[in-house]
């Protein structure tokens, strides 16, 4: 207490925060603080890592009429010491508990409706989609005792330098400031407004160079319409939104600019004509970000190429180009992906999905007609929780072709979809190095009314989808096999790649008879040791012509690993240490 200073939100000049929603996963709406350019934490508890639910009471009920829906109910383990630390929070001014409450890519933020202090029990005051308890508990199980969840904007909580807490009853903003008074004074800046901080809208052959972009609650630069933007040599930190928003337009170039501590995503690129094939031309080349999604922990990536998974306004994505980017430190996917004729290459990434499981480095889903994206020449490094080409859902028509994947849960990963082209990619001790599936036999996908709505509303058998994509019209019949296996994949081709040491080289998760026209073949798998790079362990990842591993595979292409990742330019005259 003697230590916290308080802070009028209306009399500093911020709009008020209003009332904070019952359940939310984007920042709820709270300020941010900065303090000489650093971001502050919000007080929580634990002040590191997280609680564990003990044991789920009640799951709640997430379905039917709204006047019958409840929150769950779970107890809270007691401290080592006896304590037993929600017994102080004061439940009338309003307590949330976020925390990954059934699966890990869906975490929530949600009020607090009771506490027992004698049960140790918290009871939420909104139902989570599915119950609280994770999904993959045993059978029969509410949940499996590890649930993580922390409390948070807390005023009681403030017990170390530099956390704060909006008192928002009174619109007071209580903070025990990083320093002490005798240590000199810091630049305080609240994040409040919630506008871009930089807006063009209509406006072509714009240059922003080496600027700053900072201090928002919004997007740091949005871009609308108009032509061949060019935003270069920036460094866009500190914002409650995403970095640079592109909506629209023709040509517009995000370039050698770094991006970090944001709440949602870093790129999100948006344009170009689906119906048509017409495309964009966006570009986001030699970019270094990290550390984003703060606010938005799922579904909010490094570089988003079009915005197709629900958190976004939807948006498509015709002829970007994604390359020479370093994106890692992620929480959940580097770069989340959808539409046509994209070009994804020559990227660096590392130690993706931290706080997630079930994703992808490079994540699409669902979209029987996002075709024509070429993955190429990208290395996936260190992500031992994510799939490093995630194909999700039955999404079709991709090429996965010369990419390089070391230390991941699998490389390229087929989820019931057609027409995927996997094709000479190294995958070195990952769980599984290639997987394909037939979940769409059993969940339905050839007559999935959303699938098929999708599908003819590209008009497959009319140009320029029938020219450009001919495989795609066979799918506008529902019953595609004679032998009556509906939703089985289509024209997968997985030839002549290299798996090594990994715990499995090509997993097939369906019968045989479930893939009746897809093409495997020439496909290599080796032991530990017989690794085929130059010098892995110092980060040179050539292919070494002299290896076992590449002489059981002569024909295998060049993978120009030596030009993955950033390059100097002139926005970029150095590049950063670890890449």
């Amino acid at each position: 207490r003697p230590h916290v200073v308080a802070i009028d939100l209306l009399a500093a000049g911020c709009p008020a925060t209003p009332a904070l929603p019952v359940a939310y996963n984007n920042g709820g709406g709270l300020p941010e603080l900065l303090w000489d350019d650093a971001l502050l934490p919000l007080a929580r508890w634990p002040n590191e890592g997280h609680a564990v639910m003990e044991r789920v009471l009640d799951r709640g009920e997430w379905t039917g009429p709204r006047e019958k829906r409840r929150g769950g109910t779970f107890i809270a383990a007691a401290e080592k010491t006896g304590d037993w630390r929600p017994r102080r929070w004061p439940i009338d001014e309003g307590v949330w508990l976020e925390g990954s409450w059934r699966v890990p890519w869906d975490p929530w933020v949600v009020r607090v409706a009771a506490i027992d202090t004698t049960a140790r029990s918290l009871t939420h005051a909104a139902a989570i989609g599915g119950g609280i308890g994770s999904k993959f508990a045993s059978k029969g199980s509410l949940g499996d005792g590890e649930e993580p969840w922390c409390a948070v904007n807390v005023l009681e909580e403030i017990d170390v330098p530099g956390e704060w807490c909006l008192h928002l009853p009174s619109q007071t903003i209580y903070l025990w400031p990083p320093v002490d008074g005798d240590d000199g004074p810091g630049d305080l800046v609240i994040g409040c407004r919630t506008d871009p901080l930089v807006r063009l809208r209509d406006a072509s052959r714009i240059g922003m160079k080496w600027l700053t972009i900072e201090g928002s609650l919004g997007h740091g630069i949005e871009v609308t319409g108009g032509e061949e933007a060019l935003i270069a040599g920036c460094l866009v930190r500190n914002l409650g939104g995403s970095g640079v928003v592109v909506k629209g337009g023709h040509r517009h170039v995000v370039r050698s600019s770094d991006f970090h501590t944001l709440g949602e995503a870093g790129i999100i690129l948006v344009g170009g004509d689906r119906s048509t094939l017409d495309p964009c031309g966006h570009e986001a080349i030699n970019n270094d970000i990290s550390d984003v999604g703060r606010r938005r922990k799922t579904w909010a990536a490094a570089i988003h190429v079009g915005t197709p998974h629900g958190q976004f306004a939807a948006g498509a994505a015709v002829g970007c180009r994604v390359a020479h980017n370093f994106l890692h430190d992620l929480p959940h996917a580097a770069v989340l992906y959808g539409g046509n004729d994209n070009l994804l290459e020559l990227n660096d990434i590392r130690r993706v999905a931290t706080a997630s499981t079930d994703v992808g480095a490079f994540y699409t889903r669902q979209d029987w007609t996002s075709r024509g994206n070429l993955l190429r020449h990208n290395l996936v490094l260190d992500s031992p929780r994510a799939n490093a080409f995630y194909i999700d859902d039955g999404d079709s028509g991709d090429r996965v072709e010369e990419n390089i994947v070391v230390r991941a849960a699998c490389g390229p990963f087929i989820g019931g979809g057609h027409d995927n082209v996997v094709r000479h990619n190294v995958m070195v001790e990952c769980r599984v190095g290639i997987h394909m599936d037939g979940r769409g036999i059993a969940r339905g996908y050839a007559t999935n009314p959303a699938y098929r709505k999708q599908l003819e509303s590209m008009r497959p058998d009319e140009p320029p989808w029938r020219d450009r994509h001919p495989d795609m019209n066979r799918l506008l019949a529902a019953d595609l096999d004679a032998d009556g296996v509906v939703g089985s994949p289509h024209g997968n081709i997985i030839e002549e790649n290299l798996t090594i040491g990994c715990g499995q080289g090509i997993r097939l998760q369906a019968k045989p008879h479930e893939y009746p026209d897809n093409t495997i073949k020439d496909n290599v798998d080796l032991p530990a040791g017989t690794g085929p790079f130059v010098d892995a362990s110092g980060g040179d990842f050539r292919l070494d012509r002299r290896s076992a591993a590449i002489a059981r595979i002569p024909f295998f292409p060049d993978i120009p690993a030596a030009t993955i990742g950033l390059e100097k330019d002139d926005y970029r005259p150095e590049l950063p240490r670890g890449q």
